[in-house]
């Protein structure tokens, strides 16, 4: 054994495994980047890598069975031991193995900056972590535990040739942001504030100083077909060390697995403190099938491009991707709030986008109600669950019960503040909470990042005078972040005239009109701005106008008597729905502050035992008042 040892070092066996080994290793990294680049299908690396292994054990037998001679190739039993050159051929192997490794460093340390480039972070937004300090006798100590807990998850860009998978990369970036949002002692960056940095070229230590945290997932998605890599790096801020990074080259079929995997390592790359309940919770996307999730992800999408355009019709492309999710998994739990949702505004007559449906309002409210009990039943978080039964609660106009539901789900889950915020403030709003309102929309705008969810809901349910100052606050910060989102600006619209801030609140008037938002909303918008500004001639013109347009439209036109002033006409248009018993229609007005339901007894029969004895009604500050 020992004489084959040495026979097969003197034949320089060793020294050709070597050189073989590493030249394959940074050839195939080369041909991996032109295979990726070209976009070739997956085989063709699969066959490559085939090459280089069937040619390993015959570059051994070869370099056995023959030695280089200054004749050329001959076969080693030719050869004489005398005249044999194997240790000159030795020592030039030495050096092409050391030239290969030299190559192979260089190449990993393009590698990794070429990692570092391809993901650019993304630019403004002002931050902050999407959680409350948590008070206590130790507060530096958890102030230290939290800087050291904390992350943002910058938008994975879009590598594919398809710049259609752009709403596919946002939806995953949202999804991992999500399961990280759910672990308990890990501060997440709101969504806003890192979709804020999306296409920025700004490094990681100045985003991460922006956003108040110390330390940075980023990544890329790359899709052809069904082919999938994804790319994602866990960055510490203060000295750019990359404490965890991965590259996955799966199939669609694969796309839960991996974002289940991401948040897993990143937790465990930070060290939460995880019990192994907590940690399948957060693992769980909600389906295990990747056709419902990839449609869940498209409905995302199709959301926010709604949002921004103001076209109400584009909710049913929403819809389309909510019911294609449902259909491919039954048991989707949050698909199937999300189309409960769809149905609720539906039923919301003075909502934007309600309407756009030829069902009748009782089939209506049996979509809405059986998809979200379907939600309640399938649903495997008790702390989700509790979310979705607060929902439930409102559409039973069970408010007192929403109100415990829904605060019982902010304590549990604090960081998921994009969702458990809205629901409360509406309920609150019903009962005429408005101090415990105020105190909430002050203290989370005050604690975390607004987002455009958290700006429309405040913009609906802060209407006290005395706050007009943090009205206008939040509505110069509002209109500053979402400008391109029309739906938003018409509500932000009427918050500056709440606010007193006439000026701030004419200057959204020429993006909301030009935008795809009904006409009806145009109506009132310009409405409201010449009454504000007290142009009464104007006013009395638009409101003659509006009410030839839309007078059967009860809502538009209710609002509209509001804001022109005549009180009479508005009351009347609602006397004859509650006439009607009509108590579903009746309560799309609850929320206004200058509603007063005790003009309407059916209504308040409904209500009985639920609304604030002392509950304040308070009149437009931009009415026109004829």
């Amino acid at each position: 054994m020992t004489g084959l040892f040495h026979e097969m070092k003197r034949r320089n066996v060793f020294r050709v495994a070597i050189a073989y080994i590493a030249a394959s290793w940074l050839v195939l990294q080369v041909l991996d980047l032109v295979v990726e680049n070209v976009e070739a299908p997956p085989w063709v690396m699969k066959f490559l890598l085939a090459v280089a292994a069937i040619g390993f054990p015959l570059a051994l037998v070869f370099s056995w069975a023959y030695e280089l001679t200054p004749e050329g190739m001959k076969r080693e039993k030719e050869v004489d031991r005398t005249e044999s050159i194997t240790h000159q051929t030795g020592r030039r192997l030495d050096r092409v193995i050391m030239l290969v490794l030299v190559g192979a460093v260089a190449y990993f340390i393009w590698e990794r900056q070429n990692v570092n480039s391809e993901v650019p972070p993304s630019a403004t937004a002002d931050v902050v972590v999407e959680s409350a300090p948590v008070a206590t006798d130790t507060q530096e100590v958890v102030e230290t535990e939290t800087v050291r807990r904390s992350i943002a998850v910058l938008p994975f860009v879009n590598m594919s040739s398809d710049n259609e998978q752009e709403y596919f990369a946002d939806g995953l970036t949202e999804e991992i942001l999500n399961s990280l949002a759910k672990t308990p002692d890990l501060l997440v960056a709101a969504r806003t504030s890192s979709f804020g940095f999306k296409d920025s070229t700004e490094s990681v230590p100045v985003i991460a100083a922006a956003l108040g945290v110390d330390h940075v997932l980023e990544g890329s998605v790359r899709r052809g077909g069904e082919t999938l890599r994804i790319t994602a790096q866990l960055i510490r801020a203060s000295d750019g060390f990359h404490l965890w990074s991965e590259t996955f080259d799966r199939t669609m079929e694969d796309i839960i697995a991996i974002q289940e995997e991401i948040a897993v390592q990143i937790a465990i790359a930070l060290e939460t403190a995880m019990d192994p309940e907590a940690l399948e919770k957060m693992m769980t996307a909600g389906t295990a099938s990747v056709a419902a999730y990839e449609a869940f992800l498209n409905g995302q999408g199709a959301d926010q491009a709604q949002n921004e355009s103001g076209d109400p019709y584009e909710l049913l492309k929403v819809r389309e991707s909510w019911e294609r999710a449902v259909e491919l998994d039954p048991e989707f739990s949050e698909a199937l709030a999300r189309l409960s949702l769809f149905w609720t505004l539906q039923m919301t007559s003075n909502q934007i986008g309600a309407g756009i449906t030829d069902l009748t309002f009782d089939e209506m409210q049996t979509k809405r109600d059986d998809l979200l009990n379907r939600a309640i039943r399938h649903e495997q978080d008790d702390v989700t669950r509790l979310r979705y039964e607060g929902g439930k609660a409102l559409n039973a106009h069970d408010y007192r019960r929403a109100v415990r539901l829904f605060s019982e789900y902010r304590e549990r889950r604090p960081n998921d503040i994009g969702r458990n915020v809205g629901g409360l403030l509406f309920a609150q709003s019903v009962l005429g909470l408005r101090t415990e309102q105020t105190a909430l929309i002050r203290e989370v705008y005050e604690q975390t990042e607004l987002t455009r969810p958290l700006a429309n809901n405040f913009s609906q349910y802060l209407r006290t005078p005395e706050d007009a100052d943090l009205m206008r606050l939040i509505g110069h910060d509002a209109a500053e972040k979402f400008s391109n989102d029309a739906t938003l600006m018409y509500q932000i619209h009427r918050l500056l005239l709440w606010a007193g801030d006439i000026d701030g609140a004419s200057r959204l008037i020429p993006a909301i009109v030009s935008s795809n938002l009904p006409e009806e909303n145009s109506y009132l918008v310009k409405l409201r701005q010449a009454c504000a500004e007290q142009r009464l001639s104007d006013a009395v013109k638009l409101h003659n106008s509006g009410m030839e347009k839309f007078g059967d439209d009860v809502a538009i036109a209710w609002l509209g008597n509001k804001v022109i002033g005549d009180d009479e006409a508005a009351h009347s248009l609602l006397a004859a729905v509650d006439a009607q018993d009509n108590f579903e229609e009746m309560t799309n007005y609850i929320n206004y502050s200058h509603f007063d339901p005790s003009l309407y007894p059916n209504m308040m029969s409904h209500l009985a035992g639920q609304l604030d004895d002392e509950r304040q009604i308070i009149e437009l500050p931009y009415r026109c008042n004829l």
